[in-house]
C-alpha cells in the first residue's frame, strides 16, 4: 500500500469512516462518493462488444495500480469481445467511500483493486464475494494467502505484498544489524560523536498522533501484539495484546530508547525522511514508497535490511503486511464475466508480471516475485515480509490504531507505559464491545 507522503491511511479512521458511512447511506438515491473518480481515458476497448457485456473495474489513481490494469483488462477485453471500463479514484478512502455509497445507488463495479484489511468490514457489509484461489493457492506467497481469508472463505485475489523494513545508510552502517541492540549501540555512538541528530538515532515517524503502524516491529520485538491468533490463521478480536505482558515490555522500551535519543515524541514523516536523506540518522524504519527519494539522496550508500529482534529473545520483530487485492462485489452486474477475469487472467504471471511492470511493489503471485527479487530492493522488502503479520481484516482492528498510536506518542512523551496502555486496551475493548 502505498502511503501518501509515507503516511499510511490509518484503517482505525479509515473504518471509522465507513461505517459512519455505512450507518448514513439510508434511501436517497442521490448518494455519490466524496470526489468524482475519473472515467478511463480509453478504458472501454475498441473491439466489438461481443454480447454486449461490460466489466467494470475500480482502481486507485493516487499510485499507478489504475494504471497498470487498464492496459491488461483492455487486452483480455478485446481478446474476448466484450469492455471493459476502468473508473479510476484519487486514493483508497474515496474508493472505498464509494462503494458503500453504491450499496444505495446500485452503480457498483463488478471487481475493485484495494487493500485487504477492509474485508471484515466489506463482508459484513454485503459488499463483496468470496473468490475461489484453491486452484492456485500454491502460487501465492502463504501471507498473501492468508490475509484474504475471513471466515472460513477466500476473498479475493491477492497481488502484491506490502511491508516496512530498515533502510541503512551504509557510511554510518556498513552492514544490516544482526540484532536491535547493535543498532542502538552504533545509533548512541554516532549521536555521541556529533554525526547523528539527537533523537533520530533510528528515524521512526511518532508525532502527536502516534504511529502503531511503524512502532509495531518493535512492538513484536518486545511480544507485543495486536490481536492473537487462532490456530487456523484468523485473529480472535477477544484477546486483544495492546494492554498484555509483552506490550506494557514494548511500551517501557519506547521511553528507554527516547530517553537515549533514539526515538523522539515530536518527530514526524518529513522530520525522519529529511534527516535520514541528509545522512544525519544511520536507519529508518519505511516502506519502499521511500526508496525513489532516498536513492536520490544517498545513492550506493542506501541499503534495505530486515528489522532484526533483541539479542537473546525469542520475539521477532515482525511488520505488519499489507496485501493488495483483486475483489468481487456481490452484487456484480457482471458475476460470471467477472469471475472469468480473475480465475483466467488476474491469476495469471503474465498478469501478475504487468502490474509489477507499472506499479512495482513486491508480487504475491510466487513465479512473479522470483523474477522481480533480481532487484535487490524488491527482495529485501518481500524476504522480510515473509516474517511479516497481515494486518488483522477483523472490523475490531479499526479500533486499534488510534488508541494505540496516541499511547505511543503518550509513552515517548514521558507517561507511564502500563498505565497508558492499560487505559488504551479498556478504550479499544469497550469500543470493541459496541460492534454488531
Amino acid at each position: 500500500m502505498r502511503r501518501t507522503r509515507g503516511h499510511r491511511i490509518r484503517v482505525g479512521a479509515a473504518l471509522g469512516v465507513l461505517a459512519l458511512v455505512l450507518t448514513a447511506c439510508g434511501s436517497d438515491d442521490s448518494s455519490s462518493p466524496t470526489g468524482t473518480p475519473e472515467e478511463s481515458d480509453g478504458g472501454e476497448s475498441s473491439a466489438p462488444a461481443g454480447d454486449g457485456s461490460t466489466l467494470v473495474v475500480w482502481a486507485d489513481n493516487s499510485a499507478n495500480t489504475a494504471k497498470a490494469v487498464e492496459p491488461l483488462c483492455q487486452a483480455w477485453a478485446e481478446a474476448n469481445g466484450v469492455t471493459c471500463t476502468v473508473k479510476k479514484f484519487n486514493g483508497g478512502a474515496e474508493l472505498q467511500e464509494a462503494l458503500i455509497r453504491a450499496q444505495d445507488t446500485g452503480d457498483v463495479p463488478d471487481i475493485y483493486e484495494g487493500p485487504h484489511d477492509a474485508i471484515g468490514l466489506m463482508v459484513d457489509s454485503g459488499i463483496i464475494a468470496p473468490v475461489d484461489i484453491s486452484a492456485n493457492v500454491d502460487m501465492f506467497s502463504d501471507p498473501a494467502v492468508a490475509a484474504v481469508q475471513f471466515q472460513g472463505n477466500s476473498y479475493g485475489v491477492p497481488w502484491a505484498v506490502e511491508n516496512i523494513a530498515l533502510l541503512t545508510n551504509k557510511k554510518l552502517a556498513p552492514e544490516c544489524p544482526a540484532t536491535l541492540d547493535d543498532a542502538v549501540a552504533n545509533a548512541e555512538k554516532l549521536i555521541g560523536e556529533g554525526k547523528v541528530t539527537e533523537g533520530l538515532g533510528i528515524a521512526m515517524q511518532i508525532g502527536e498522533a502516534g504511529d502503531f503502524y511503524h512502532w509495531y516491529p518493535l512492538f513484536t520485538a518486545d511480544g507485543g501484539y495486536a490481536f492473537a491468533q487462532n490456530e487456523d490463521g484468523s485473529y480472535n478480536p477477544d484477546d486483544l495484546g495492546i494492554g498484555s505482558e509483552g506490550a506494557i515490555a514494548a511500551g517501557e522500551r519506547l521511553q528507554e530508547l527516547a530517553n537515549k535519543g533514539i526515538f523522539k515524541a515530536s518527530v514526524s514523516y518529513d522530520i525522519a525522511r529529511e534527516t535520514f536523506a541528509k545522512g544525519k540518522s544511520p536507519y529508518f524504519i519505511t516502506g519502499p514508497w521511500q526508496i525513489p527519494e532516498q536513492t536520490e539522496a544517498l545513492g550506493d550508500d542506501l541499503m534495505v535490511c530486515p528489522i532484526p529482534g533483541w539479542e537473546g529473545s525469542d520475539n521477532a520483530a515482525r511488520p505488519f503486511l499489507g496485501v493488495r487485492t483483486f475483489f468481487q462485489t456481490a452484487k456484480a452486474k457482471n458475476a460470471t464475466l467477472a469471475s472469468t477475469f480473475l480465475n483466467d487472467t488476474v491469476m495469471t504471471t503474465e498478469f501478475m508480471d504487468g502490474m509489477y511492470s507499472v506499479d512495482p511493489r513486491p508480487p504475491a503471485w510466487l513465479e512473479s516475485f522470483e523474477k522481480a527479487a533480481s532487484d535487490p530492493v524488491i527482495e529485501a522488502f518481500g524476504s522480510y515480509g515473509q516474517e511479516g503479520e497481515p494486518m488483522p481484516n477483523i472490523r475490531e482492528m479499526g479500533n486499534v490504531f488510534g488508541e494505540a498510536g496516541l499511547s505511543q506518542y503518550k509513552i515517548a512523551s514521558g507517561d507511564d507505559p502500563q498505565a497508558t496502555l492499560t487505559k488504551a486496551a479498556d478504550a479499544i475493548n469497550k469500543a470493541n464491545a459496541d460492534i454488531g
